[in-house]
């Protein structure tokens, strides 16, 4: 009897992480740290990695809730594998729609769609139940996706309904004929209310599941952006438009400016944020976070129509939490007014 051929699936690469154990892992356990820091990867799962052998702390095998020590070595391989889509009944709000695309506001904790860090029903396997002609457009476990948001980052996707819309969308995207812009709220703020950030971004060299800014290798990238509003010097909200779409790029570009997104788990020392802290005062042990999730909204996007040639703009408004959030800020420095507490246009492209 042959050998069975592998699918496709499972003949993908395993993904590997190398971390080192920076001063706010020392004496946490393992298994927290490292679903900390990799995306998606929950510590049930950590676990079971632990486990099989695929996690090595030292070069050894480590226990399930083993303490850490700053300046110890993870070594983290998660091998890939196969799943098949499952239409889910998760309720999606849609944007926009006609018969060549549509566009979904995704909400904050929805992965986009499966992976080998993750076993939760995706956004692509909502669309299914709701749009079952997409499911042979494209990549098998991908149907329909010409570009992505990170699991915690809200608003404006495109979904392609053909073959032939989606190859157009990431020629656009690709390009760089798609204008984005994003609502962020940051700790602290930029010193210029608007400015430009040019770099490279690559992988950082140490902790692989982040990027970082460099002088000389990586993707070049570039970030416009505009202060709306500061809050004291403990946070303030702005646009940003990225004129590139590299992974993480805005996450990046506004910690290289000092003003990291608010409750970004990767470049932020916050996890989240309470309304006693906007006055100075320790949080309560029952008091509930006002935000427990990286403050980025994908707000709008607009291009011209591959198929018809019309604009298009299509936006989606701020989520509760990011409401709440400015309200409460706005609220506890009133010196600088609300704008109402939304966003109405994007800002100018400074080109």
């Amino acid at each position: 009897m042959g050998a069975v051929p592998k699918s496709e699936e499972s003949m993908e690469s395993p993904k590997k992480y190398h971390l080192r154990v920076d001063r706010s892992g020392n004496g946490e356990r393992i298994d927290t740290y490292i679903s900390r820091h990799v995306s998606n990867l929950a510590r049930s799962q950590v676990k079971k990695l632990i486990e099989e052998g695929f996690i090595l702390l030292n070069n050894a095998r480590p226990k399930p809730n083993e303490k850490l020590k700053q300046g110890q070595i993870l070594e983290i391989e998660i091998p890939p594998k196969s799943r098949d889509l499952k239409p889910a009944q998760i309720p999606l709000s849609i944007l926009y729609e006609d018969a060549y695309l549509l566009a979904v506001d995704k909400p904050a904790g929805l992965v986009v769609h499966p992976s080998e860090t993750t076993n939760e029903p995706t956004l692509v396997e909502a669309l299914l139940s709701q749009r079952p002609e997409i499911r042979n457009v494209g990549e098998r476990r991908r149907p329909g996706l010409v570009h992505r948001l990170d699991k915690e980052t809200s608003g404006v996707l495109l979904i392609a309904k053909t073959v032939e819309i989606q190859r157009a969308l990431m020629a656009l995207f690709a390009s760089h004929r798609v204008k984005k812009y994003y609502v962020a709220i940051t700790a602290s703020a930029p010193k210029e209310n608007k400015g430009t950030v040019e770099t490279y971004i690559t992988r950082h060299p140490v902790y692989r599941q982040i990027y970082t800014v460099s002088d000389k290798s990586g993707r070049r990238s570039v970030t416009l952006y505009r202060v709306l509003k500061r809050f004291g010097t403990i946070a303030s909200c702005l646009m940003a438009h990225p004129l590139t779409g590299r992974t993480h790029q805005v996450r990046v570009h506004l910690r290289h400016l000092k003003a990291p997104i608010l409750c970004d788990k990767l470049y932020s020392s916050r996890k989240n944020l309470f309304l006693s802290e906007l006055y100075g005062k320790k949080p309560e042990p029952s008091e509930k976070p006002l935000l427990e999730r990286q403050a980025l909204h994908s707000f709008s996007i607009s291009f011209l129509h591959p198929l018809r040639g019309d604009y298009l703009r299509i936006k989606a408004p701020l989520p509760s939490d990011l409401r709440h959030t400015l309200t409460a800020l706005s609220s506890a420095f009133p010196s600088q007014p609300p704008r109402n507490g939304s966003v109405q246009h994007p800002p100018p492209t400074n080109k």
